[in-house]
This record gives C-alpha cells, sequence and structure tokens, in this order.
C-alpha cells in the first residue's frame, strides 16, 4: 500500500493546486472586473473634464468678444468725447459772452465817442482820454451781476 499513499498524496497534493489555481483565478477576474470599473470611471470622468474644459473655453472667446466689444464702444466714446467743450473752453465762452452782453456791459455810444472826440481837439490829452475809458471798464467790472 505505499504505492496508494504516494498516490493519496499526490492526489491531494494536484486537489491542493487546483483549489489555490481556482483561487487565483478567482481573484484574477475580481481584479479584472475591479480594472474595468476603473476604466469605465476614468473614462466617464474624462468626458466629463472634456466637456468642462470645452465649456470653460466657450465661456472665454465669449469673454473676449464682450472685451472687443467694450473696446470699441470705449474708442467710440472717446472719439465723441472729443466733440465736446472741456469745462476750460466752456468758461472761456461764459467769460466772452459777459464780456459781449449788453445788459452787464457799458458800450461806449457814438455820442459819447463824438464827445471825447471833440474834446480831444479842445485840449484832451491822450493820456486822459485813457484814464476816461480805464474808469468806464473799471465801473463796468465793478458792477455787480445780476444772475
Amino acid at each position: 500500500m505505499p504505492q496508494q499513499d504516494i498516490v493519496n498524496r499526490l492526489a491531494d497534493q494536484v486537489n491542493d493546486f487546483n483549489r489555490r489555481v481556482r483561487d487565483l483565478e478567482e481573484k484574477i477576474r475580481n481584479l479584472t472586473a475591479r480594472v474595468n470599473t476603473l476604466d469605465d470611471t476614468v473614462l466617464n470622468k474624462t468626458k466629463s473634464l472634456s466637456q468642462d474644459v470645452q465649456g470653460l473655453e466657450d465661456e472665454i472667446e465669449e469673454v473676449r468678444d464682450r472685451i472687443a466689444n467694450i473696446e470699441v464702444d470705449i474708442k467710440e466714446i472717446n472719439r465723441e468725447k472729443r466733440k465736446f467743450v472741456s469745462s476750460q473752453e466752456l468758461e472761456e465762452i461764459e467769460n466772452y459772452m459777459d464780456l459781449m452782453n449788453p445788459i452787464h456791459s457799458s458800450f461806449t455810444t457814438k455820442k459819447e465817442v463824438k464827445e471825447i472826440a471833440q474834446g480831444n481837439s479842445s485840449g484832451l490829452s491822450r493820456e486822459q482820454v485813457e484814464k476816461i475809458v480805464d474808469r468806464k471798464i473799471k465801473s463796468m467790472e465793478n458792477q455787480p451781476d445780476n444772475e
């Protein structure tokens, strides 16, 4: 029966090897399933991220277009702004209008000029005429504005 023992031991070892092979095959199947699941998850995430990136690129392009439109609008506003009068120019215009305003200014009449001219021939010097004109200008400046 010693041969029977050897055959039994060999049969036990073969059975043990078969069990181990089946266990390894099961582990390989489980690992394969996990790898497939991970692959699917990675593919889904990659697709999702690609869509997100594409959406962001579209939004960035839209923002670039808006910025370009705003820049064009700003240039147009600047062109239009040049057509307007500056505050300094407006002040100058107001000053000229005040000087030319017949209500606030007193102009010399023809009669006054003739009298001064006739008076000049009667002995008024040029300095005297200038003093009269200066007094007239000062009196105009000292008049209170009714604005």
